[in-house]
């Protein structure tokens, strides 16, 4: 077996013998290192809130620039869409149905001013009784037992049966919640209750799990996100290695793998060892050797009719059949013992 396997053998055992002894002989303890968040939690705000619903068994599905009947056709049971990301053409005539089946849709008013709104969605709004303000209140007083609502726009609206409504600490409504048939429709500002770094807090968990899981029905756990932006997927060669990993190992093994593998499969690496080569006697002395067995034994007249034979029929040209003939008289010399053994051996021209 070629001794490069043997090699390669003993480096894998000694690694593991070396893990073995780490494990077994030197103390190992956690400690906590801070690392930035990776670039999808940065260009995704619900990267937190969509791995939480995916850990308790629902669909997540990320979508952009959608329409009322795109919305009325998608099989997940909630749909949260940014106010920005949607035609709203005709949505009463299409939505409607949709939730009156059972389904939920969470619209995000994500722009902060009224002229920037969708005509058609304000008047759908107004035609359920609500209107809109604007505006930072100062010295906004924040409570523990309140979630982080965004405080940009706020909601007018007419009281009435099947309307719910959620206020902050200065009891103007944030969110506002609407029940037809078996499903809801919801109205809110940019959910930053939602977002990475903010569902830490207890009531901004639970509000956000009510407003997403919450929502969803026994046969249908998909929630359907519908938003300008779209979410960062990285690239990278090594996937979440690359992106979140410890580079340094991940650097060395491969090196260790690649240096392995070349020393392994290609042979113009050189030898794992060096090996003294035998040298073998020079080819006057084998000559020696076999003509004086064969001189011994009456069989060298023999051979060299053979030898001369197959001399002459290989020789291209005259000049190679006089060297090779020169060689033969050289050969015959010595058994005739016209000549010392050595003598002419030593006459041969190899």
């Amino acid at each position: 077996m070629d001794k490069r396997i043997y090699v390669f053998i003993a480096v894998i055992l000694s690694l593991a013998l070396l893990v073995l002894f780490a494990n077994n002989y030197l103390e190992i303890y956690s400690y906590k290192s801070y690392k930035p968040p990776s670039r999808e939690v940065l260009n995704n705000r619900y990267f937190a809130l969509e791995q939480w619903l995916k850990e308790t068994g629902h669909s997540v599905r990320i979508e952009q620039m959608y329409n009322p009947e795109k919305i009325a056709a998608a099989p997940e049971s909630v749909v949260i869409v940014h106010a920005a990301a949607c035609d709203w053409e005709n949505p009463e005539e299409v939505i409607a149905p949709w939730i009156e089946r059972g389904n939920s849709l969470i619209i995000i008013l994500d722009n902060y001013y009224t002229d920037q709104l969708d005509e058609n969605l304000l008047s759908s709004m107004s035609d359920l009784g609500i209107d809109l303000t604007y505006g930072i209140p100062e010295n906004y007083p924040r409570e523990e037992s309140v979630p982080d609502y965004n405080l940009n726009i706020g909601f007018l609206h007419d009281d009435k049966a099947d309307m719910f409504i959620r206020k902050d600490t200065l009891d103007i409504t944030r969110i506002i919640e609407f029940s037809f048939g078996e499903g809801k429709l919801i109205f809110t500002g940019t959910p930053s209750f939602m977002f990475n770094n903010n569902l830490e807090r207890e009531p901004n968990a639970r509000l956000s799990w009510e407003l997403t899981g919450g929502l969803t029905t026994e046969n249908n756990k998909g929630i359907l996100f519908v938003r300008t932006g779209g979410r960062y997927i990285s690239q990278s060669m090594f996937g979440k290695i690359m992106d979140r990993g410890n580079l340094v190992p991940v650097i060395i093994s491969a090196a260790l793998v690649i240096f392995l593998g070349f020393w392994m499969v290609i042979p113009a690496f050189g030898l794992v060892f060096y090996e003294k080569q035998k040298s073998s006697r020079p080819i006057k002395e084998r000559f020696a050797a076999e003509i004086s067995f064969l001189k011994k034994h009456r069989g060298l007249n023999y051979y060299l009719e053979i030898y001369e034979r197959e001399l002459q029929h290989g020789a291209v040209n005259k000049e190679e059949k006089y060297n090779y003939g020169e060689i033969i008289n050289n050969l015959r010399s010595v058994y005739n013992e016209t000549d010392k053994l050595k003598r002419g051996i030593s006459s041969i021209k190899t």
